[in-house]
């Protein structure tokens, strides 16, 4: 467990039902720059496999009780890496 920062807190102060603090990441790949070829299949097996490294992405929030002091961050057990990765098309002209 690990508290979280001031900063990290604010944020989730902030938010709403209608105002939402989080970010979205997205990633354009250009797979004819790809050694031996892309596959999001692949994509997800190297982030799976480097996920031990990254222990901010596999966690999640926790209230303190009584709210004494900011949430904590804990190592989610349940992290699925299938339901934050996800390949989305979009049509064209935009796809």
């Amino acid at each position: 467990m690990e508290r979280m920062t001031g900063l990290d807190a604010g944020f989730l102060y902030m938010e709403t039902p209608t105002l939402h603090m989080h970010t979205l990441k997205i990633a354009v790949v250009d797979p004819a720059n790809v050694p031996g070829g892309y596959s999001f299949d692949l994509l997800k097996e190297i982030l799976g496999s480097r996920l031990q490294y990254l222990p901010p992405f596999r966690r999640r929030i926790v209230e303190v009780p009584f709210g004494l002091t900011h949430p904590a961050w804990v190592e989610d057990p349940d992290f699925d890496l299938d339901y934050h990765v996800r390949r989305v098309a979009i049509p064209e002209p935009g796809g």
